[in-house]
């Protein structure tokens, strides 16, 4: 999985403890952002789809800050949520929503690898192609690279703080999953129908 830096500084990143103590960060994270954005959303709209999709991503994120891997069935189930989103919600488009997203994160898994061959250091991950590409679905191809941006911001973000609390920053690297998980949620629920800015 990518990494901002060759690998991680064993305990210096917040969320690296026991699984318990970043459950208890990233439930209520997740949790008050459902909670805020579906509170505008007007009744029989899609917002019981977040809590079902918010599980995988919450998943991924563990997995990814412990050990540096993103579960495939994770990657799945998310890419479902995301078929059933574009499925109920734009019908027309699902097609062609799965087309791209299989198209981008193609592009992105090739891409990565060519930079690691070319640098000799892992830049994007294969698990992070795959979860982008399922997270196009959740998101719309259009919008995914909201989440990207807003990805890429918390991710220099973690990584300027981290190289400024330790003194040696060559070996600090994080995991840009759970940033990408996390952002692929903010812009899902801002396109569920139902919104006010919808």
């Amino acid at each position: 999985m990518p990494r901002l830096g060759s690998r991680m500084a064993a305990g210096w990143f917040p969320m690296s403890g026991s699984v318990s103590s970043v459950l208890i960060v990233l439930v209520p994270v997740y949790g008050a952002t459902f909670l805020l954005v579906s509170w505008h959303a007007s009744p029989g709209g899609l917002a019981w789809l977040a809590p079902v999709l918010a599980v995988p991503l919450i998943w991924l994120s563990v997995t990814d800050l412990r050990r540096f891997e993103i579960p495939d069935t994770a990657i799945i189930s998310i890419a479902l949520c995301g078929a059933l989103f574009q499925w109920v919600a734009r019908p027309a488009s699902l097609g062609s929503e799965i087309a791209l997203a299989l198209g981008l994160a193609a592009v992105l898994w090739v891409g990565g690898d060519l930079a690691f061959r070319c640098m000799g250091r892992e830049a994007l991950g294969i698990g992070d192609a795959k979860l982008i590409g399922a997270g196009t679905l959740c998101t719309g191809f259009a919008a995914i690279w909201w989440a990207l941006l807003i990805a890429c911001v918390g991710g220099i973000a973690a990584a300027l703080a981290a190289r400024r609390g330790s003194g040696n920053t060559t070996h600090l690297g994080i995991p840009f999953g759970p940033f990408l998980a996390y952002a692929i949620y903010m812009v899902f629920l801002l396109q569920l129908p139902g919104m006010p800015w919808h």
